[in-house]
């Protein structure tokens, strides 16, 4: 691998050590429990007059809604049917 690559993973590498640790004392202050993992889907505003929601695993849109709190809704929808899917039996 060039010097300048392996240099830029560490260099990212190292930011990320500092912003988990960062995370880590903002939840501390706060007395609240760290989240156990970041959600699955995430709604975007890149097409013009249409939100999109992306599954952040594949990096894929699942679905476009017109209005953002139906977006935010499917996208919540689609969160729960994931945990239930992943979590065993149902």
């Amino acid at each position: 691998m060039h010097p300048s690559f392996q240099e830029c993973i560490d260099e990212h590498g190292a930011l990320l050590q500092q912003t988990n640790a960062a995370r880590v004392a903002f939840f501390g202050r706060t007395d609240r429990p760290m989240p156990p993992k970041p959600g699955r889907f995430q709604v975007t505003g890149e097409s013009v007059g249409m939100f999109q929601i992306v599954d952040l695993a594949t990096g894929k849109t699942r679905a476009f809604r017109e209005a953002y709190k139906s977006a935010h809704d499917l996208a919540m929808q689609f969160e729960e049917k994931a945990n239930r899917l992943s979590g065993g039996a149902q």
